[in-house]
């Protein structure tokens, strides 16, 4: 009878796959938080700008992205993905503010389809404001999804944990006077 190679592993061999899955599960923990407060924020703003009619759906939406949009890119880049210093402009701005704009664009085109549909689905203005901004919220929610992955995998691939150094922090901590005189500078 052949033994199950699963229980043959020692505890080390399935600490490094342990600890990715911790990571996986705390960037996306992370980035579903900053993402829910980023929603509040540009759903709020939808509401208050479209609701009582001071902007039209498109322009709601792009306002609303926009309370969002800067509070989202903070949150995700130094506290989900835990990149920090100066960001590089082709290997992360671009692609980053890229995929913002595009998802944009899309809350922006499927809000004013919400809106000309609206009238022909409710009488009252205000159910017709609520189903606006339930379809942003649904759109919101795709891209949310759409957005984990491109971020995860493109633009901040790699993450803090394959940078230089980045391991030390994990490493055993020597005090000075652990260190052999000859190897300190």
């Amino acid at each position: 009878m052949r033994a199950d190679p699963a229980q043959s592993r020692t505890p080390s061999q399935d600490e490094p796959r342990s600890r990715g899955r911790r990571a996986f599960r705390l960037i996306f923990t992370r980035y579903t938080i900053g993402s829910v407060l980023a929603a509040v924020a540009s759903e709020a703003t939808l509401l208050l700008t479209y609701g009582p009619g001071l902007l039209s759906p498109g322009a709601a939406s792009v306002a609303a992205w926009g309370a969002g949009a800067g509070l989202n890119y903070v949150l995700n880049r130094r506290w989900a993905w835990g990149r920090r210093g100066r960001a590089s402009l082709w290997r992360e701005l671009v692609p980053y503010w890229g995929i913002a704009v595009a998802s944009m664009a899309i809350s922006a085109w499927a809000t004013g389809v919400a809106d000309r549909l609206g009238p022909r689905l409710f009488e009252s203005g205000g159910l017709r404001t609520a189903f606006v901004g339930g379809v942003f919220l649904a759109v919101y929610g795709l891209m949310f999804v759409v957005k984990f992955g491109l971020f995860h995998y493109l633009v901040f691939a790699g993450g803090p944990d394959t940078r230089p150094g980045a391991g030390e922090a994990d490493a055993p901590r020597r005090s000075r006077h652990q260190v052999p005189t000859t190897t300190r500078e």
